[in-house]
């Protein structure tokens, strides 16, 4: 099937083919076609007419890992080129990334997640988030570190019902 579409791109037009070393990237530029006899004789796939532009900003291409990132267990997937663009120390970005990208997520859990991969939380381990609250405690009178800007856990009976 793929060699029968091919050998009519080549006779019915002129073409360009792009070849690169990954076989994925290659492609072959045409232009559209005349006639729309090819498009019927190609049954069921034919030259999709490019009528919508998408701008540049848009793209976003995923950089595959090496096998050594992939065993280290960090990130197991392909990441995005605009993700690996932010700076290391760089929250601010790092959220705006976020947000763009994952939008229903809540701003509180964006700015953790964003510390998390460009910030100071990169090379926290249990044990310095440990001693962390324990000098915040001491600094403040037992009192425990806050887990969300502006969330209170109260510990007091409450009554629900249902109607």
């Amino acid at each position: 099937m793929r060699k029968k579409i091919y050998s009519k791109v080549y006779k019915l037009m002129p073409s360009h083919a792009i070849m690169t070393d990954d076989p994925r990237l290659n492609y072959i530029v045409v232009p559209k076609p005349e006639d729309d006899s090819f498009e019927k004789d190609t049954e069921g796939c034919g030259l999709a007419s490019n009528t919508v532009m998408t701008p540049l900003e848009k793209y976003d291409y995923y950089v595959p890992l090496p096998e050594s990132e992939k065993e280290k267990g960090v990130h197991k997937t392909p990441l995005p080129a605009s993700f690996l663009q932010i700076k290391e120390g760089d929250v601010k970005a790092g959220i705006e990334w976020y947000r763009s990208h994952y939008p229903k997520v809540p701003d509180d859990l964006i700015e953790i997640m964003a510390r998390y991969n460009f910030g100071d939380l990169k090379y926290a381990t249990r044990k310095s988030i440990r001693n962390g609250a324990k000098k915040y405690k001491k600094k403040n009178n037992n009192m425990t570190p806050p887990l969300i800007k502006g969330l209170i856990v109260k510990n007091e009976k409450h009554i629900i019902t249902f109607e």
